[in-house]
């Protein structure tokens, strides 16, 4: 019988119960120079993005129940599990360039949490991610505004990244009077980097399953048998079209 490691998916069900920790040292992880010693370069492009287009950030919409009050945490990506949006990384070419420094890299995006709102406890898709914030616009610390993973709660900083597992139960809040914008990104653990586009072909697979689950009600009636069966077709032709449609940038 094989000792290897499988990756922890939420997509089975179930409350993380892996080894990772809540939060992983910054000081273990070289590519977090990257992020901390160009932070305001990359600042200054995804906001510059953001205001040339507002339109371009968008309420979170995998789950809208997400947020509270609803609408209140928005997104805008370059990188989605390696599925590339190419007219936001042509606006953000310096980002970019950062981005191909960091190995294993899967999801770029820049959060916005507006002022007086909450991000809802959740569990990620997979452990099989270093999740990293690096804090953008950061208006206050605690505890008006900051972050909780499992039963740790820390600070964003601006300019420092707050690396973290993505598997465990967090929440995040700003009570300030002031939107907090933030990079979030995704690192493929080591140990899982020859399985990089099945992992995403995996989350991708459950981020869609999520939305017609909410789009078509009737979906969430079917048997456990039909969902899987579904999920796996969508997780095996994402995996055959991931690489083409990123070919172009990443």
């Amino acid at each position: 019988m094989s000792n290897k490691v499988k990756p922890w998916y939420n997509v089975f069900g179930g409350r993380y119960t892996g080894n990772q920790p809540p939060f992983y040292e910054r000081e273990e992880l070289p590519w977090v120079r990257i992020l901390e010693d160009n932070w305001e370069t990359i600042r200054d492009e995804v906001t510059g993005l953001m205001q040339e287009k507002p339109a371009r950030l968008r309420p979170y919409f995998i789950n809208k129940s997400m947020s509270f009050p609803p609408k209140k945490w928005k997104t805008m990506g370059l990188y989605f599990w390696k599925f590339t949006m190419h007219g936001n990384c042509r606006k953000c070419p310096e980002t970019v360039k950062l981005m191909k420094q960091i190995p294993n890299l899967t999801s770029c995006s820049l959060s916005v949490l507006e002022a007086g709102s909450n991000i809802n406890p959740h569990q990620g898709d997979t452990d099989a991610i270093i999740r990293c914030h690096l804090g953008l616009s950061v208006p206050a610390g605690l505890p008006d505004c900051g972050f909780q993973v499992s039963r740790e709660i820390r600070p964003w900083e601006n300019g420092k990244a707050l690396p973290f597992c993505d598997a465990h139960t967090h929440t995040a809040w700003n009570h300030s009077d002031t939107r907090r914008l933030i990079l979030i990104i995704d690192v493929i653990r080591p140990e899982f980097a020859g399985q990089q586009n099945m992992i995403c072909a995996h989350v991708l697979a459950s981020s869609v399953l999520q939305m017609l689950y909410q789009r078509f009600a009737f979906l969430g009636r079917q048997s456990g048998y039909l969902k899987k069966n579904l999920y796996n077709l969508l997780r095996y032709s994402i995996w055959v079209v991931l690489p083409i449609q990123r070919f172009r940038l990443f």
